[in-house]
């Protein structure tokens, strides 16, 4: 830590997080004082009470910049589940798009449960805005985001269960070209290599 010249919080807002924001606090205060900082965040409502924190914790100024400008463009795409294709609804200047939106509706599969649902009246929002439970969705829609090149991408999931299972429909798509395929390979050879004999008894360190 002595060599770092700044220290950057991104998303700093999470100091607000009931479970996480803990972490986030002590992490600042305990940061060696002739440390630098960066803070991040478009969401800090009480930006001014913050800067005055830090400037009294670490006696130093906090400055705070705002800016209106975005330099990536948000854009809001519903991906129906069991649907094969994206529909703008909001555009990068937050304009609603309702006929993009009804056609994502009509593009949904329903499943049993979304039929029973149906049924007795209750709302589908769930199912509108996609649970990547089903193969052909995730699969198709990793594949549909990588031909339109819209790469790189994260794809959020809340359950650490669901993670793994999607991780695993995911097994097949094949994102490597030959020679990246052989330097993957070398670097995990490289990094097995320098396990102790133990440690390469592990499952974890295991090729399957």
């Amino acid at each position: 830590m002595r060599e770092a010249a700044w220290v950057i919080f991104d998303e700093v807002h999470y100091m607000r997080d009931s479970e996480r924001g803990v972490v986030w606090e002590e992490s600042i205060v305990m940061a060696l004082k002739n440390s630098r900082f960066v803070f991040l965040s478009a969401i800090v409502p009480n930006a001014k009470e913050f800067a005055d924190w830090i400037a009294k914790v670490h006696k130093q100024p906090c400055h705070i910049v705002y800016t209106d400008y975005r330099p990536t463009p948000l854009q809001h795409y519903v991906f129906p589940a069991g649907g094969s294709g994206l529909y703008l609804v909001v555009d990068e200047k937050a304009q609603f798009h309702e006929e993009s939106f009804q056609k994502s509706l009509n593009a949904l599969v329903p499943t049993n449960d979304a039929d029973k649902k149906r049924e007795n009246g209750k709302s589908q929002k769930g199912l509108i805005f996609g649970n990547f439970g089903e193969e052909s969705d995730i699969f198709k829609l990793v594949k549909m985001i990588i031909q339109r090149q819209y790469d790189p991408v994260i794809l959020f999931s809340f359950s650490k269960k669901e993670c793994e299972a999607l991780a695993m429909q995911m097994s097949k798509m094949d994102l490597n070209s030959d020679d990246e395929k052989d330097s993957v390979e070398t670097i995990f050879t490289r990094a097995i290599d320098m396990l102790s004999d133990d440690d390469k008894k592990l499952p974890q360190a295991s090729i399957h």
